[in-house]
């Protein structure tokens, strides 16, 4: 569980709510705060909401599709925050109209800017716009921080936070910095 799937797991605490993840890796148990990690068919299987947290690649391009919908606990409620091709709409609105996912929250869609004309017919369905950080707040903090992480890849060779699929990239620099 990542970043944001943490500070999600926060909220929904305040909730009561139960919470259950699927990662790459488990966490550490100091890190889980009472989370219990399971596998991708579990979460799928027993979930009364699930929240997609996850990046977009390759390998998780329409990880939740047709065969996943199918096996989701009928009545579930789907939210999807983070990019909208991890998520096969088409599939989203077929088990929205068969009554297998009750509910979706969408800030991504998979062809941005457009949106699946199923998904904005379905009274069951929030679509709202990716502005989910944008405070001048927010924005000024993210800024700053993307120029101190700049700055230290430049003047010492090394990030502050890099992104789990391109962890090599410290070493890369690393290495243009001995050249």
């Amino acid at each position: 569980m990542g970043g944001i799937g943490r500070n999600l797991a926060d909220k929904a605490r305040a909730f009561g709510m139960q919470i259950r993840y699927h990662n790459r890796r488990k966490l550490d148990p100091e890190h889980e705060e009472g989370a219990e990690y399971v596998d991708f068919e579990t979460l799928l299987k027993e979930s009364d909401v699930l929240s997609l947290n996850l990046p977009l690649n390759p390998s998780t391009r329409h990880t939740i599709s047709k065969d996943q919908f199918a096996i989701m606990k009928p009545g579930i409620v789907v939210v999807n925050t983070a990019r909208g091709a991890v998520m096969d709409e088409a599939a989203l609105v077929e088990a929205l109209d068969s009554g297998r996912v009750a509910s979706a929250g969408l800030d991504v869609f998979e062809d941005e800017p457009k949106v699946h004309e199923g998904l904005l017919k379905n009274n069951r369905v929030l679509l709202v716009p990716h502005l989910g950080t944008y405070t001048i707040e927010t924005t000024i903090k993210m800024e700053a921080f993307a120029i101190n992480n700049v700055k230290k890849a430049a003047l010492e060779g090394a990030l502050i936070t890099i992104v789990p699929e391109q962890r090599d990239l410290e070493a890369r620099l690393l290495e243009g910095r001995d050249a």
